[in-house]
């Protein structure tokens, strides 16, 4: 499932249960000892996407993992409630 050269060849998957039903394989990433990063928090909204954020905060939707890699804590990003406050980092 994952390439042998991607940057999550190391971790484990799980298989997860959003809250439309439906089961996901996601992948758990290993959380590094300290993450040193600027970041600013932003507050989740209805309709908000990670491809989306990273779009509007680097100007390239695929980085939408370095939103993912200071929010360890998130599992599934399809299925984030509103008001729910992440990490973005300044980079």
């Amino acid at each position: 499932m994952i390439p042998a050269n991607s940057r999550y060849a190391s971790n484990v998957t799980t298989i997860i249960t959003g809250s439309d039903g439906k089961s996901r394989n996601v992948i758990i990433p290993k959380s590094p000892d300290v993450i040193a990063a600027s970041v600013q928090i932003y507050t989740w909204a209805e309709g908000d996407r990670a491809d989306l954020l990273a779009y509007r905060n680097y100007g390239d939707a695929s980085q939408w993992w370095r939103i993912a890699d200071v929010n360890p804590q998130i599992l599934d990003w399809t299925d984030i409630p509103a008001g729910t406050r992440i990490r973005i980092p300044i980079v």
